[in-house]
């Protein structure tokens, strides 16, 4: 599966909406991003209502446990189905969760013989503040990592136009009990682990320029004629050696 995201916000109306007290880190250098893949850095909203944070993390989760990252295959997303039972998952759903602040994103859809690239963006045009969890792992000679997953449901109806899973998408009203691990128990925030309702979304199908990563740049979000006879290989092969999942 192919997934990319955009973050091309304002950094007050980012601040305002996610509510971090301080400095957004790098934000001053950094660009609007209209083609975000896994394994690139990512912002991310850590805290509470005392003190909400923003920090960089690697768009790839990394269970704590793994003792040699080569041999792991790198983890963009989990299912909130299951997090709460999986060994890779179940504590960081209980005590490290975040928001990943977005645009927007795209989505393939496999169902035509073409297979052909959506932009999702809300129809409020507010901020998506997706669900996630992250975890940080220390290697051998005390190195360390930050990584963040992304947490996935069953479409809703409209979604499911595209693809049967999209991200867990959050109201601003429930950002602080998403954000509260103080309790470390996964099952109250299980109500926010749920497709948004059917007008939350508008959906723009793009042109393919958004397959390949070192396209990134705002005509990517420009609406796009259905190509119905582009190969499906395109992307496939983008993403096929790093073995990368997103929504």
């Amino acid at each position: 599966m192919c997934g990319r995201f955009v973050v091309a916000l304002d950094r007050e109306d980012l601040l305002a909406f996610f509510g971090v007290n301080g400095e957004l880190p790098g934000l001053h250098d950094m660009p609007p991003r209209y083609n975000i893949a896994p394994t690139q850095p990512i912002l991310t909203i850590l805290g509470n209502d005392t003190r909400r944070q923003a920090a960089l993390m690697r768009w790839s989760f990394m269970p704590d446990w793994v003792k040699d990252p080569s041999s792991f295959s790198l983890i963009n997303n989990a299912r909130a189905e299951t997090a709460a039972t999986k060994p890779s998952f179940r504590n960081a759903l209980r005590y490290r969760r975040c928001l990943i602040p977005a645009s927007g994103f795209y989505e393939w859809n496999r169902k035509a013989e073409a297979k052909q690239p959506y932009y999702m963006t809300t129809t409020t045009g507010e901020p998506i503040a997706i669900a996630g969890i992250w975890e940080t792992w220390m290697g051998p000679n005390g190195e360390e990592q930050d990584g963040v997953a992304v947490l996935t449901i069953a479409s809703n109806q409209t979604m499911s136009q595209v693809h049967h899973r999209m991200p867990v998408m959050l109201e601003q009203v429930d950002f602080s009990r998403w954000l509260d691990t103080s309790s470390g128990r996964a099952d109250e925030i299980t109500p926010l682990l749920k497709a948004q309702r059917e007008d939350y979304l508008s959906i723009t199908p793009v042109a393919k320029d958004v397959n390949k990563v070192t396209n990134d740049h705002s005509k990517l979000l420009d609406r796009a004629e259905i190509d119905k006879d582009a190969s499906t290989n395109d992307c496939q092969q983008e993403t096929a050696s790093k073995q990368l999942k997103l929504f």
